[in-house]
C-alpha cells in the first residue's frame, strides 16, 4: 500500500471515532446506549412501570403519581358473563368464568340460580356452563337440568360439556 492510501485510511477511521463520539454526545446515534446495560440497576421491585413522572423540566421536585390500583371485587359484585358450574359427587361448585381455576365454590342449588338469572352472557349466547368430575353422579345433574329449566333459562344459554374434569 501507497502512504497516502494508509493516511486516508487512518483519517476515515478518525472521523468515524469522532462521528460516533459526538454523535453519543448529542444523541444522534439511535440505538446505541438507549437501553440499560449489565452495569446500571434496574428498578427496585416495589415500583411500579406505569408510574407517571409529574414534573421534569422545573426545579420543583419530582413528584411520582400512582395509578390507583383497581379493587378486587368479589364474585356477587363483579358482572357476571358466564357462570361456571362444577358438579362434583353430590356437590355443586361455581365461580364466574373469568376466575381462576381455584376459585370454585361449594354452592346450593337455589344460588346457582340465582346467579345464573345474573348471567349477561358471552358474545356466543352462553350464560353457564356446566362441568363434571369423574366423580359427578346422574342425580344432581338431573336436578340441575330441571331447575335450570324451571328458572326459565333456554337450553341454547347452557353449555354442558361432554368431557369430564380433573
Amino acid at each position: 500500500m501507497s502512504k497516502r492510501r494508509t493516511r486516508m485510511m487512518y483519517a476515515g477511521g478518525g472521523v468515524l471515532a469522532l462521528g460516533i463520539i459526538l454523535g453519543q454526545y448529542f444523541g444522534l446515534t439511535p440505538g446505541i446506549n438507549s437501553g440499560s446495560g449489565e452495569g446500571e440497576e434496574k428498578a427496585a421491585p416495589g415500583t411500579d412501570p406505569q408510574s407517571i413522572l409529574a414534573s421534569t423540566e422545573t426545579e420543583i421536585v419530582p413528584v411520582l403519581i400512582q395509578p390507583e390500583p383497581e379493587q378486587s371485587k368479589s364474585q356477587s359484585e363483579a358482572p357476571l358473563k358466564v357462570l361456571d358450574i362444577l358438579i362434583d359427587n353430590r356437590s355443586y361448585f361455581i365461580k364466574a368464568a373469568s376466575q381462576p381455576k381455584e376459585k370454585y365454590r361449594r354452592a346450593e342449588i337455589v344460588e346457582i340460580i340465582s346467579q345464573a338469572k345474573k348471567a349477561t352472557g358471552n358474545e356466543d349466547g352462553i350464560h353457564i356452563r356446566v362441568y363434571r368430575k369423574g366423580s359427578a353422579r346422574v342425580i344432581p345433574e338431573s336436578l340441575l337440568k330441571e331447575e335450570l329449566k324451571k328458572s326459565g333459562l333456554s337450553s341454547e344459554m347452557i353449555d354442558w360439556k361432554i368431557h369430564l374434569v380433573d
